[in-house]
This record gives structure tokens, C-alpha cells and sequence, in this order.
């Protein structure tokens, strides 16, 4: 489930009532899962794998309601609930209260203690000097902002001070919800799985201020980018534009960059889900002239060494691998060499079984609702499917007997979509498509889950998961 996509009375999801509510729901039903999309800063496209930070939450997660209780705003906003996310209103409207409550916030300790992490700082002057220049990338910012963490100019800074202290604020907040959150789940036994995108986006500040790990023209621009050839979603293959990785220069660093972002995240989360796990592997590297994703070259990646260093340094932690798609045996190989869990979507493999090292999932963010899907399969395809699904759950529909098939997998973990659960009939994302709808499936409110989650309760205690 989304964070964005909860049901809120304010245009999107956040940390507030919606998800403590939502929590409730989950456990009473038997889950003790919640996997959620990044919650980095949304770039281009509202994105969750566009971001303009790696260790920065996006502000729309903020909760007015928590404000208001804190006293730091007076009153909060007519209730507009939605059925689809609108990032740039609520934006406008949480960033009206949030200076509001930015003006009544009196520093702490607690709050000092958050601003010393070296991130907080860069990632205030990032946004706000990317705000200063109207939102434009910060390869197309003027010299002094765009050579600001070469020339170190905190002179520069200084004119920008009050609003940077503004974004340190922000975080400030967007932490201590997700803290309080994250504890209150602790408490019901949800443990809480996050996910990390494999490349960072050009317009943030990871290569803003590290612009050495990355394969760039001299003015900033990306001169290789990432990926994947043509594939199941597109003909045409998937060009993301995140540049990529200089890894001959992070080998001899010892990864520091990675290591740092996947250990900063893995605090944060219960488990961590690393996407496009197959670049540690093999990455599909395309040249930034091209238009499509067609023409590109496979080079092979260091994987055996990177983990072998990762998990001397950090040993016990709890990765996901997104090993899906069009794999040489070499990627699960890798997976499992270092004993990390992978993933079976039911979606692409409808007829194999799970092992328990997998994760066994109906789709993910990127497939098409199980409702949807299952529409569109031959005629000849669905009558295979009716009568794989009747002859083991013969009582049930076929669409809940494909959810109870997923959780009878033999897989330690089975994880169910908001939208598999609800039989929507919309998706989450389009891979190889930008922009609306993409990223903004939202839950109006809960009678329908609730609803649905007796039923999914029952299926769950059949499958022995609870």
C-alpha cells in the first residue's frame, strides 16, 4: 500500500489518522507486512524512483492533523476526499500550513540533534536553491548555484538561510511522524518494508553533491543512461535517464555511496527492498542521444565483490532482491549467494511454484491490477486459469482463488497489492509511460477495505499465515 495512496481528506496519503487506522485494519486481518513505495522527494513524472534525494521524505507525507494537535497550526482544511492523488494541489495546500506551523516551531533539542546529520543541511540547500531557480534542473542553474558544493560559497547560502531552515523543518517533522508511525507498528508486530530505488535521479541532490560517482559532461549532463531493452511493457524498451554509475571510481572507494545509502535506509526501514536488482549484475547502458532504449550495451557489473564487502561491514541485513524480468542465471546466482530473498509474481508465473526464499506476490506496483489482467488474457487463457483455480479452491471465485493461491505458496512471505485486494480496476504504474495516471491511485475511503478484509482474513488463516 502506498503511503500517497491511503485515504485522505487532503488530495493524498500521509502519516496521519488514515494510516494509523490503516494499521489497525491490516493486523485485526493477519498481516505483518506493510511494503511501501519510496518516500524520497517525488521528481519527474511524481515518481517515487525520480527523486530528488535518497534520505529526504516528500513533504506531502506531512500530517496536518499532527500539526494542529502539536499546536502549530490553528485550524486545518475543508476535507476534499479523492479517489486519485492530486501531488501538485496538496502540495500547494500543505506547504501553505507548513509554513505556518515553520513560524510557530520554537528549536529544540531534539531538533538540533536532527539537523546535525550532514544530510539535513545539503539536502535545505538543494531544494531551496532549486526552488530559487523556478524548479529547473541544477544543470541549467547559474554558475555560483550550480558550483556551490565545489566552491563551498556559504555566503550564497547565508542569503538563502531562512528558507533553507524552512526545508530543515520540514524534515524535521516528516521524521518524527514516520518515527511515531513506524513505533506504533512495532507495536502491532507490522514490520514495515521499504524500498530503494537502484539509480538516483540526475536532478537531485545525491549527484548534486556527488557528482564524481556518476558518468557526466563536464556540464553536469548525464552522458550514459539507464535502462533496460525492450521487454515485457514496451516495445520499445524502458529509457529512465538516471545516469550511471562510475563504478570503477566506487570500487576503489569501497562503494562508500552505496553502502551509505542502502545502511541509511535499512535503519530506517524493517526490510529493504532493492530495486532493479539486476544491475548489480549486468546494467543495460544507453547513450543520452538516444530517443528510445532500443539500442544500448549489457555490461557487466561487480556484485560479488560489492556484497561480499557490504556484508562484512554490515552483517544480518534483511535485503529483498526485484530479481524479475528477462534474467541470466549469473543474477540469481548473485541473489543467492548472499542469501537474499527474491521475488515470484504470480502475474508472470501463474503455473510455478514459490520456494521459501522467495516472496510470493498476485503483481507488483508495475502490473496491471489482477482484475485488469485477468480481463485481458485470451479467451483460451482464461478458462485455464478457471479451472486451475476451480479444481483447488472450487467455493471461490477465481479472482479471490488467485489471491489464495498466492498465499498458499510455499514462499516464508506472501504480499497482497491495495489493488489486488479491492479488485480495482486500475493500476498503480504503466512502466515505460511518464506523467498522470501514473502514481495516482488513491483509496477514497476504507468501507471497502473493510469489507474486503474479512473475507482476506479468512484466506489468511487458511494458508496458515497467521
Amino acid at each position: 500500500m502506498p503511503v500517497a495512496s491511503l485515504p485522505s481528506p487532503y488530495l493524498v496519503g500521509d502519516f496521519g489518522e488514515a494510516a494509523y487506522r490503516f494499521a489497525d485494519m491490516i493486523k485485526e486481518a493477519g498481516f505483518s507486512i506493510w511494503q511501501v513505495l519510496p518516500l524520497n522527494p517525488l521528481g519527474y513524472g511524481n515518481s517515487p524512483y525520480q527523486c530528488y534525494s535518497s534520505k529526504a521524505l516528500d513533504e506531502c507525507y506531512i500530517s496536518l492533523e499532527a500539526l494542529k494537535k502539536e499546536g502549530l497550526i490553528a485550524e486545518l482544511p475543508q476535507k476534499a476526499p479523492t479517489d486519485r492523488i492530486d501531488y501538485q494541489k496538496a502540495k500547494a495546500l500543505k506547504r501553505m500550513y507548513l509554513r505556518e506551523a515553520y513560524g510557530n516551531f520554537k528549536a529544540n533539542a531534539s531538533y538540533r540533534r536532527f539537523i546535525q546529520q550532514d544530510w539535513v543541511r545539503k539536502y535545505g540547500v538543494f531544494i531551496t536553491f532549486k526552488e530559487y531557480n523556478d524548479n529547473r534542473c541544477w544543470t541549467d542553474w547559474p554558475a555560483e548555484y550550480k558550483d556551490y558544493p565545489a566552491k563551498k560559497n556559504e555566503e550564497l547560502a547565508r542569503r538563502h538561510e531562512d528558507e533553507i531552515s524552512f526545508h530543515m523543518f520540514v524534515q524535521y517533522k516528516l521524521y518524527q511522524q514516520f518515527h511515531e508511525l513506524k513505533s506504533y507498528l512495532k507495536k502491532l508486530r507490522i514490520e514495515i518494508m521499504g524500498d530503494m530505488p537502484f539509480y538516483v535521479g540526475i536532478d537531485s541532490d545525491d549527484v548534486y553533491y556527488n557528482r564524481e560517482y556518476f558518468l557526466l559532461y563536464d556540464d553536469g549532463r548525464p552522458e550514459w543512461i539507464a535502462g533496460v531493452p525492450p521487454d515485457y511493457f514496451s516495445e520499445t524498451g524502458q529509457r529512465w535517464g538516471n545516469p550511471l554509475y562510475d563504478w570503477d571510481l566506487l570500487r576503489k572507494r569501497n562503494y562508500d555511496f552505496w553502502f551509505d545509502r542502502i545502511h541509511y535506509s535499512e535503519n530506517l526501514y524493517d526490510m529493504l527492498r532493492i530495486d532493479h536488482f539486476r544491475a548489480f549484475d549486468t546494467y543495460w547502458k544507453i547513450s543520452e542521444k538516444e530517443e528510445t532504449a532500443i539500442h544500448g550495451e549489457w555490461i557487466v557489473n561487480s556484485g560479488d565483490d560489492f556484497f561480499a564487502k557490504y556484508f562484512r561491514k554490515y552483517p544480518g541485513s534483511r535485503i529483498v532482491a526485484e530479481d524479475l524480468g528477462d534474467l541470466r542465471p549469473e543474477v540469481l546466482e548473485l541473489r543467492d549467494k548472499y542469501h537474499l530473498m527474491g521475488m515470484r509474481v504470480v502475474e508472470f508465473n501463474f503455473y510455478e511454484e514459490s520456494n521459501e526464499h522467495e516472496i510470493a506476490y498476485v503483481g507488483t506496483h508495475d502490473n496491471e491490477s489482477l482484475r485488469n489482467w485477468y480481463r485481458d488474457l485470451t479467451r483460451v487463457e482464461r478458462k485455464q486459469v478457471r479451472e486451475f483455480i476451480g479444481r483447488r479452491y472450487p467455493e471461490m471465485k477465481v479472482l479471490d482463488g488467485i489471491i489464495q493461491y498466492t498465499l498458499d505458496m510455499k514462499s516464508s512471505y506472501a504480499i497482497l497489492s491495495i489493488t489486488e485486494i479491492l479488485l480495482a480496476d486500475r493500476r498503480i504504474n504503466l512502466p515505460g509511460t511518464i506523467g498522470s495516471p501514473n502514481w495516482e491511485y488513491k483509496v477514497r475511503d476504507f468501507r471497502g477495505l473493510s469489507r474486503r478484509l474479512k473475507l482476506i482474513s479468512k484466506m489468511i488463516r487458511k494458508a496458515r499465515r497467521k
